[in-house]
């Protein structure tokens, strides 16, 4: 979201419609809320207030866009690093960059994963946290920007190291998953949406709300489409996941949006 984007917002429209009509107990957003708020914070002025338009308890974690990248596998280094003044502006806007939310029976997790392999003070607080947090009988929802992985938690690093966690968060993500009630991973970030089962976690990718990128540019992993996710999740531990995409929505190529980063 930013000011100036037609297609952008009449997409978050359509949606927020449906959540409206819907009215669920929570709305997850995973993050990149913003087209570039390391560069341009008031974004995430603009994006709280479209946020609070939906009406409903909404709990959002950071992307990339909103604060910055984290490095990755094989020495990659970001542009745009994660860093103390991006997050100090999430900060004043969004408050903290993580949640736990209990909720009938389950307990609902956000993590900052651009803090992975960061060295930042706040990184080794949140792994502190998280396995406080996650140390619950009950089931638990995790939610994360980027994927964990594509296939399976034990695939070599991909070639393209900011598309998933690295490999160290990974395996430390994956331990803590193991000896939790962990019973779904959702996240953003890879705009194609698709589900994975490993392990006995469904890992549910939610598509982007603004625009899709052309294969030209990114490898097809999933279903390249504009929408949200919807997840239900019985009392029993039971979870369910279905794409939800209203008729207005449209699947807006990168390329054609000329004000948008790419």
């Amino acid at each position: 979201l930013a000011p100036g984007q037609a297609e952008v917002d009449a997409n978050f429209d359509a949606l927020a419609a449906w959540i409206r009509a819907e009215s669920p107990d929570l709305v997850v957003h995973s993050g990149d809320v913003t087209r570039d708020a390391p560069g341009v914070p008031e974004e995430l002025d603009y994006a709280a207030a479209r946020l609070a338009e939906l009406g409903v308890e909404t709990l959002v974690i950071p992307g990339n866009h909103d604060v910055g990248d984290n490095p990755g596998d094989g020495g990659y280094a970001p542009a745009s690093p994660v860093g103390p003044g991006p997050l100090a502006a999430w900060a004043r806007v969004f408050g903290a960059d993580r949640f736990a939310r209990d909720i009938d029976g389950w307990r609902v997790v956000g993590i900052d994963a651009q803090l992975f392999l960061s060295g930042l003070p706040e990184e080794a607080a949140q792994w502190d946290w998280l396995e406080e947090t996650l140390a619950v009988p009950g089931p638990l929802a995790l939610f994360t920007h980027k994927p964990l992985f594509r296939e399976t938690p034990d695939e070599p690093a991909d070639p393209t190291p900011f598309r998933y966690a690295p490999m160290g968060p990974r395996a430390r993500m994956m331990d803590l998953i193991r000896g939790a009630n962990v019973k779904l991973v959702g996240c953003g970030h890879v705009h194609q949406t698709r589900q994975v089962t490993a392990e006995g976690v469904i890992h549910g990718w939610c598509p982007a709300s603004a625009f899709v990128i052309p294969d030209a540019h990114q490898p097809r992993i999933g279903d390249k489409l504009c929408g949200l996710l919807d997840w239900r999740l019985g009392a029993d531990g039971s979870v369910d996941c279905r794409l939800v995409r209203p008729a207005t929505v449209g699947d807006h190529d990168i390329t054609e949006l000329p004000k948008m980063y790419g």
